[in-house]
């Protein structure tokens, strides 16, 4: 997948603009930009030019590991004006690689990148995410992206470091058809939360830029460890169970059985939490229960204890 950037079919030369064909980023092998946006792709190689590393046009960085990496406006309230082609009030940018093999139906991955805020962003954000799919996604405009990501990364107080790296990583059951995967912000400028800040290097108004390095998708079937046991008591701890990994499809489904095999509660994996009551709300005596995940080869035993 190349996810470190560091593999290359020649040295960036210049920020990416939309009538480059193809685009700067897509020296980096094995990526693109799904959209009309302009995706960058930074270099060490990049020697005197607006891409160069550590001192670009977007702001100071070096790379996590290595010599490369991706960068892209998840905001850019100004659009494109007409200017570009594209007459919208929103220019958001996307990065997208894919796989050598689909992903395997019921696996669990673990997903993991290394963002940092760009210093010439004058807003925050609060979410950004990762969708995979079995077909490259394509728009012939920089409008956000019309489709649900299955992986969101959520940070309450703004992702708004500019001097480091920062790890984000999440767990995905895989529906086994999935050979690509798209980075970005997902919401529109209505749903896209957002916080002013000062940039250090003036660029456009309004906008929100994030570099992207040491992308990873990873087998973590024996990695995961879903709780086996919790006390839903009303003290405020421990009182919810819920599995540590994502859902690939909305149309998965938790059941959660008893011992003699009849089922107790179930819900959709997405945002799974059970806090020890049936379906009719009531609570259940304690002992050992069985989970299945529906569609995967998931399952396990918690205990109840009050």
């Amino acid at each position: 997948m190349n996810g470190d950037f560091e593999q290359y079919s020649s040295c960036p030369q210049f920020e990416s603009n939309p009538f480059q064909n193809p685009k700067e980023i897509e020296k980096c092998i094995g990526w693109k930009t799904p959209t009309y946006g302009t995706s960058d792709y930074y270099n060490v190689c990049a020697l005197g030019t607006l891409v160069e590393v550590p001192f670009s046009f977007t702001g100071n960085q070096s790379p996590f590991n290595g010599d490369g990496y991706l960068g892209g406006f998840f905001t850019n309230f100004a659009g494109g004006g007409g200017d570009d082609g594209y007459n919208g009030d929103l220019w958001w940018e996307y990065i997208q690689g894919g796989f050598t093999q689909p992903l395997e139906v019921g696996k669990i991955y673990k997903f993991s990148m290394e963002v940092s805020l760009a210093e010439c962003s004058d807003l925050m954000i609060t979410e950004m995410g990762v969708y995979l799919s079995d077909v490259p996604i394509t728009s012939p405009n920089s409008a956000p992206l019309n489709v649900n990501p299955q992986i969101v990364f959520y940070e309450s107080n703004f992702f708004r470091d500019t001097a480091n790296w920062v790890h984000l990583e999440a767990y995905y059951i895989a529906d086994g058809s999935e050979k690509y995967l798209t980075i970005g912000n997902f919401r529109d400028d209505i749903t896209t939360d957002t916080l002013s800040r000062i940039s250090t290097v003036p660029l456009d108004p309004k906008v929100t830029y994030f570099y992207i390095d040491n992308v990873v998708l990873s087998d973590a079937s024996n990695e995961v460890q879903t709780p086996n046991i919790f006390t839903p008591n009303g003290d405020g701890v421990n009182d919810i169970w819920s599995p540590y990994f994502w859902d690939g499809s909305s149309e998965k489904q938790v059941y959660i059985l008893n011992r003699w095999g009849n089922l107790i509660y179930q819900g959709s994996l997405n945002g799974f939490s059970w806090d020890g009551k049936d379906s009719n709300g009531n609570p259940i005596s304690e002992g050992v229960y069985f989970y299945k995940v529906s569609d995967t080869n998931i399952s396990g035993f918690i205990q109840l204890v009050h």
